[in-house]
């Protein structure tokens, strides 16, 4: 069962099934909540986004072949 994890209280109205996720619960009742308010969640992604690498039509194709190359030396297929 779902517990306020302030107070310890049951929470009857959750599924139990939400006691496996990672996250805090808290009842309606406790005075001293510290939690944050799921309407303030920053979705964005934390990692920036890398610049593009932009290469000559001559070393796009010597990367294809090494990338070809650690290919066949891994033994590996190719997913596509």
């Amino acid at each position: 069962m779902v517990v306020c994890s302030s107070c310890g209280k049951p929470m009857e109205r959750v599924p139990d099934w939400m006691a496996s996720i990672d996250v805090q619960f808290a009842c309606n009742n406790c005075p001293n909540r510290q939690l944050k308010n799921i309407a303030f969640v920053n979705l964005d992604p934390t990692i920036p986004a890398t610049a593009k690498i932009e290469l000559e039509p001559e070393e796009l194709e010597s990367v294809a072949a090494d990338e070809a190359e650690a290919e066949a030396e891994a033994d590996v297929e190719p997913v596509e």
